[in-house]
């Protein structure tokens, strides 16, 4: 089965911080977000994958290559105009060879078992068009949750309902970005601009078209504003076990990191290779410098991470420190290690 990753988006909720980066290049705990997904891909046995490019897509081709890095076969789509969710996999569709196709947001870390969600589509009834992977949520009142029946049959999306004239008890539940899709569905879009959502799946939805979903209980993190990057961050640092298969180690520092002798490093911390620490500086607890990144001498970093390009001066504490300067994210104190 072909992948196909969507990083096209224009990254507005993360404010400033998105000007600098996409979001499926945010540096988690030094790696970029997209590379995630791509380690979860390659686990899963998923090499051929398309990524589709608008915002920033020159950096995200650049940082990834053709994938050989990572351990797959990436080919890109770009998108002259943003085209949205549906109208990106619309547009990218000659690059399938086949289909169904799993799609991937480019700003997701998740502890998702792929081949699982295969199998699960690949069994479902014959007249399923898509498999949703879908997540509870302690609060679904702020959103417009998908319901379930109890067999995982999707019945409501967007307040939208298969029969509105049934009403058998739906459990809610939240959208991962995490789907296979067939040509059924993909048919349904709209050329151009499109949501595959309201554009696909809700007309897909109130045709009859069966809808199924699978629900995870591990990680998930999305990265979508400054607050929530910073705390994805730190959650790794406090528990990398929360994610299997990272695209490297996500504790600790790199061999190839540079520590001045007289630096004190206080755990958790990730110092990925070619960062720098300067003499009398004091990094961690609960900080990441990614390749490129510098603390100054005897300055002292927690709660934060430094991005390739930034120098860290004085205190820092609750921050994301890019080039351009630095972005006030405080989080609450992270949980204990385990």
């Amino acid at each position: 089965m072909q992948v196909m990753i969507l990083a096209a988006g224009r990254s507005t909720r993360l404010g400033s911080l998105g000007l600098a980066l996409p979001k499926p290049l945010l540096p988690v705990c030094g790696y970029p977000a997209i590379a995630y997904a791509l380690a979860l891909c390659r686990q899963a046995g998923l090499h051929d994958i398309v990524i589709n490019l608008h915002h920033h897509g020159d950096k995200i081709g650049k940082t990834l290559g053709d994938g050989s890095q990572f351990g797959v076969n990436l080919r890109y789509s770009v998108e002259e105009e943003l085209l949205g969710t549906g109208g990106g996999v619309g547009k990218a569709r000659s690059l399938f060879a086949s289909e169904p196709v799993l799609i991937i947001n480019g700003k997701v870390a998740a502890d998702v078992d792929l081949r699982a969600l295969i199998a699960a589509h690949g069994q479902a009834p014959r007249n399923t068009i898509a498999t949703l992977v879908l997540r509870t949520d302690p609060h679904p009142e702020l959103w417009a949750p998908i319901g379930v029946d109890a067999d995982g049959t999707v019945l409501s999306i967007r307040g939208q309902r298969a029969d509105p004239a049934a009403s058998p008890p739906l459990a809610p539940r939240m959208f991962t970005g995490i789907h296979v899709v067939e040509s059924a569905l993909l048919d349904r879009l709209p050329t151009g601009v499109s949501d595959i959502i309201g554009d696909a799946y809700i007309p897909a939805l109130r045709a009859g078209d069966r809808i199924g979903s699978m629900t995870m209980t591990g990680y998930f993190a999305e990265h979508s504003n400054p607050e929530s990057y910073l705390a994805g961050n730190l959650a790794l640092l406090a528990n990398p076990a929360l994610l299997p298969h990272p695209p490297g180690p996500l504790v600790g520092v790199d061999p190839a990191a540079h520590v001045d002798a007289s630096a004190r490093i206080v755990p958790p911390v990730r110092l990925a290779a070619g960062a720098v620490v300067e003499a009398g500086a004091v990094v961690g607890p609960w900080a990441v410098v990614c390749g490129g990144g510098r603390v100054s001498a005897g300055s002292q970093v927690v709660r934060s991470v430094v991005w390739s390009g930034a120098t860290a001066q004085g205190n820092l504490a609750g921050t994301i420190l890019a080039p351009e300067g630095p972005f006030l994210a405080e989080t609450t104190p992270p949980p204990q290690t385990v």
